[in-house]
């Protein structure tokens, strides 16, 4: 009888299990006091990107929301608590899309921006819905999400376009395999 084997490698499924604790860490180490909101998105997705672009299987970066959302939702980091699992597991299904939609060229910074990006704003919204379900009036939320959404884009993006320079550089080392965007 032969074993059968996983979708994920062994390798694979530790690379993105450290990817998710990493996500973790750096919200716990990396506090930069400039009370912006979505500024600490610039640190979280390139962790999250870094493992998506090396693995290249779609649902990695869920397995690496999962994982740091678990480890958030555990610790109680946030308010929310076990809500905050919510957060981060949309964030890594945003950007296994994203991977997917542009073939695994998260090598590439434009490619790596709207990752980070898109998935920092899935992450702000997410938050503000299960905000609005515990009864926060619609109108804080809808003054808040305009300033929001834009520096959650930016430092989304900006987090995106590192991951994507890491990826590019990782690959021209032959550290990992260079697809060319496959």
């Amino acid at each position: 009888m032969t074993p059968r084997k996983g979708y994920f490698s062994l390798y694979e499924l530790a690379l993105l299990s450290t990817c998710g604790a990493l996500v973790f860490v750096l919200k716990i180490a990396l506090k930069v006091p400039i009370h912006v909101p979505g500024h600490s998105g610039i640190f979280w997705v390139i962790p999250v990107i870094l493992g998506v672009g090396i693995v290249k299987k779609f649902g990695s970066g869920t397995y690496i929301g999962f994982i740091s959302g678990i480890l958030v939702s555990f610790f109680g980091m946030s308010g929310l608590y076990m809500f905050d699992f919510f957060e981060y597991l949309s964030m890594g299904m945003t950007i296994d899309i994203i991977a997917f939609i542009f073939a695994y060229a998260l090598d590439r910074p434009s490619v790596g921006f709207i990752a980070g990006a898109v998935g920092n704003i899935v992450k702000m919204v997410v938050n503000f819905a299960v905000q609005m379900v515990f009864g926060i009036p619609a109108t804080f939320i809808l003054i808040g999400i305009g300033l929001a959404s834009v520096t959650h884009l930016v430092f989304g993006g900006l987090g995106g376009i590192f991951a994507a320079l890491v990826l590019a550089r990782l690959a021209r080392a032959g550290v990992i395999p260079d697809h060319g965007g496959e």
